[in-house]
């Protein structure tokens, strides 16, 4: 998926950039959920070694296998993680009532966002959209 955005930071390879409504954005049913209403920042790897200032627009390659995994790590995990720690509630003390059973899928849901926490504190290059090119 190739996305528009402005060069805020230049910090060697890593570049800042904010990111607006996208084309796509229109004709979305999700209306901004994910996060793609306003401008939002983010980071990407300027690899090619292109030429940047803040101000500069440029196109970012977002890998579409990249961002469906990034979109599970941060939505769908805790919530499969809540299920599984509600059950294994069950499990370990028998029948101990939905209160406790709850609270243990809170845990649940506290770890996947742990998880993916101590997964993402450190990106590789690698892993950030990459910088294509400088647009006008």
């Amino acid at each position: 998926m190739l996305e528009k955005a402005t060069v805020i930071k230049v910090d060697d390879d890593i570049i800042t950039l904010a990111c607006g409504d996208s084309e796509g954005c229109s004709s979305c049913a999700a209306h901004g959920f994910c996060g793609g209403v306003n401008d939002k920042t983010f980071e990407a790897w300027n690899a090619k070694k292109i030429e940047l200032a803040p101000g500069s627009r440029v196109e970012v390659n977002l890998p579409t296998g990249k961002t469906i995994g990034s979109a599970f790590m941060v939505m769908i995990f805790p919530l499969l993680l809540f299920f599984v720690f509600f059950y294994a509630v069950k499990m370990l003390f028998g029948n101990p009532g939905e209160g406790l059973q709850v609270v243990g899928g809170l845990i649940g849901i506290a770890s996947g966002f742990g998880i993916n926490f101590l997964l993402n504190r450190n990106p590789k290059k690698k892993d950030l959209p990459e910088i294509i090119k400088k647009l006008l």
